[in-house]
Formats: C-alpha cells, sequence, structure tokens
C-alpha cells in the first residue's frame, strides 16, 4: 500500500514538472505570414521602390539587423531581418527575458500599388538569449504589433511621408 502510495505521488509529482500551460507553448497553428497590400494612385513603380527603399534604409539602419537584395528594375526588395521581443517571465523579480526572431520581408512595386509580406521564420538568431525558435503563444502579439507598425511606417514612407521626404521640403 505505502509502495502504490509512493509511486502515485511521483508520478504526479513528475507529471506537474511536465504540464506545461498551453500559452507558453511556441507557436504553431499561427499564422506567420502577412501580407499588407498598398494603393498609391498616380506614384510610379520606380517612385514607390525608391521610397521604399530608403524607408528600409533608414529604419534598418544597423547592417547587423538586416541584409537585403533589391532589384529597381523589378520593383523588389528582399531582404531578412531580426525582430527583437521579451519572453513572458512569472516572476515577481523578472518580469521578461529579451528574445530575437527571425523573419523575412518581401516588397514589390506596381505603379500605383505595391505589396509588402513578412514572414517570421523558425530559428534565432545568433548570439540568442533565451533560445526560443519562435514566440510562445503569449508572446506572439508582440511580433504581430510590430509587423502591423512597420506596415503602418511603410505606408507613409509610400504616401511620400518618409523621414527622407520632411527633409527635402526645404
Amino acid at each position: 500500500m505505502i509502495r502504490k502510495t509512493m509511486l502515485l505521488a511521483c508520478a504526479l509529482a513528475l507529471s506537474a514538472c511536465v504540464t506545461t500551460p498551453p500559452d507558453q507553448l511556441t507557436i504553431t497553428t499561427e499564422k506567420k505570414e502577412f501580407l499588407y497590400d498598398y494603393s498609391v494612385p498616380g506614384i510610379s513603380k520606380d517612385e514607390l521602390y525608391t521610397r521604399a527603399s530608403d524607408y528600409l534604409a533608414i529604419t534598418y539602419n544597423n547592417s547587423k539587423v538586416i541584409s537585403r537584395v533589391e532589384d529597381k528594375e523589378r520593383g523588389t526588395i528582399i531582404a531578412k531581418a531580426v525582430s527583437s521581443w521579451k519572453l513572458s517571465i512569472d516572476s515577481f523579480v523578472i518580469t521578461g527575458m529579451p528574445c530575437y526572431s527571425n523573419y523575412d520581408i518581401y516588397f514589390i512595386a506596381k505603379d500605383g500599388r505595391a505589396r509588402l509580406q513578412l514572414a517570421l521564420v523558425p530559428g534565432a538568431p545568433n548570439p540568442s538569449v533565451c533560445g526560443w525558435t519562435l514566440p510562445p503563444k503569449r508572446d506572439y502579439p508582440q511580433i504581430v504589433g510590430q509587423f502591423d507598425n512597420i506596415s503602418k511606417e511603410m505606408q507613409s514612407a509610400l504616401n511620400g511621408n518618409g523621414k527622407l521626404d520632411k527633409l527635402n521640403d526645404f
């Protein structure tokens, strides 16, 4: 009887150690590719390409954060970048740990319109403090918010409200 009780107690203790709440698991079915379409009537493909290229150059000024390939003739930009997010930790002392995730940037311009795709890519950049290749479900909204912000800033740049455009009005 004592042996069965001890065995049951050990089994319960071990199962409590390995049970992880669902919101702390790595994202699996969540969207990893985000597509943003822009309508900018009257603006040429070359001008949209230039505005997007300027936006990326200004926003990602650290060469370690982004690497890119550009093709002005086709109006395309393909880039790789790193997103920072905070791993939530249930602790009174430490509230989060800085983490990083890779993502791809695809941009294409046509006369009067453009498209941006941001794709979260599994794999943590080196060196990674936390070791997570993708964020857990509860921290995933941080990435979505960053991508939405990038899209809003890109829209502003494509509309001629980029940082260089503001500098050019003297």
